[in-house]
């Protein structure tokens, strides 16, 4: 279980971040061409599961990447806001819904063929995870079952991360950092679903409770994965979403007609991606604040 920390210092700075998120754009577009010529360019490459791929943010649609393939991705997602930022110059989604840490190498693989991903890379993001553990079977055991069920998943769940997935996501880790040597990698984590109350009609405070020290479960095992690999840095976002997840007055996570799933629930907003994600990844890169 993660430990539990003074939050202060961190909320401070996300809150900076996402004042300049906001404001930088206006900025930029005020810059003289002089002015706007100096920050460096960063090439972000976002890989991962359907929280990379924008998923709940508009539309699914068939990935530009790779059409015919199943690929889906959304906007506008964690990459189309940090595009937003005057040092990145161009930012690509080579993520798909659904994806796994083992389909990590091969969308590695692709990027690189189509020449999006390599030594001219400066910044890569990278979620992935939650899917391997079957993360919506878990979601339905806490919202559908007793707590003592909710538990046995969550318990499972984890126990299968620290055996299977932990190895695989410093392998992937290790696989970017050899495709793109420059590139930071930041190697993201997923915001608590539920509100400590948990949420009227679908989950229980208890299972709620269960549930979310089971994203900090997973999300541990993510940031000791990164530390194996180098250039690549934990991104933590539950803090972000803090008073914005389900039953919460203002929610950042999609939440329609569950059990009726239709593809966007449990994943943020646009919203969430833009004042959650990116403002997370903006205040840990340090590349991206230059």
């Amino acid at each position: 279980m993660v430990p539990e920390v003074d939050n202060r210092a961190g909320k401070s700075l996300r809150t900076a971040m996402l004042a300049a998120l906001s404001a930088v754009a206006l900025a930029w577009a005020a810059a003289s061409p002089a002015a706007a010529a100096e920050p460096k360019a960063i090439d972000l490459v976002a890989l991962g599961d359907s929280y990379s791929a924008g998923v709940g943010a508009g539309p699914l649609q068939e990935s530009p990447l790779a059409p015919g393939s199943g690929c889906l991705v959304a906007a506008p997602g964690y990459a189309e806001a940090l595009d937003q930022l005057p040092g990145v110059g161009t930012a690509v989604t080579a993520a798909c819904s659904g994806a796994t840490s083992r389909q990590v190498p091969d969308q590695v693989s692709a990027a690189r063929q189509l020449g999006v991903l390599g030594k001219q890379t400066e910044l890569v993001t990278l979620t992935a995870g939650a899917n391997d553990v079957h993360y919506e079977g878990v979601i339905a055991a806490c919202a559908l079952g007793t707590v003592a069920i909710c538990q046995a998943a969550v318990d499972a769940a984890v126990g299968a991360a620290r055996s299977n997935v932990a190895p695989r996501l410093a392998a992937d880790y290790r696989v970017v950092h050899k495709a793109a040597p420059r590139a930071d990698i930041a190697a993201i984590g997923y915001p608590h679903l539920f509100a400590d109350g948990g949420a009227e009609g679908v989950m229980s405070a208890d299972a709620a409770a269960v549930l979310n020290v089971g994203v900090d479960e997973l999300n541990g095992i993510i940031e000791r994965a990164a530390r194996t690999s180098p250039r690549t840095l934990y991104v933590d976002v539950a803090d972000d979403f803090e008073g914005h997840e389900i039953g919460s007055s203002d929610p950042w996570i999609n939440l329609g007609s569950y059990p009726a799933a239709d593809g966007t629930d449990f994943h943020p907003t646009a919203e969430g991606y833009a004042e959650g994600y990116a403002v997370a990844v903006a205040a840990e890169v340090k590349s991206l604040s230059r």
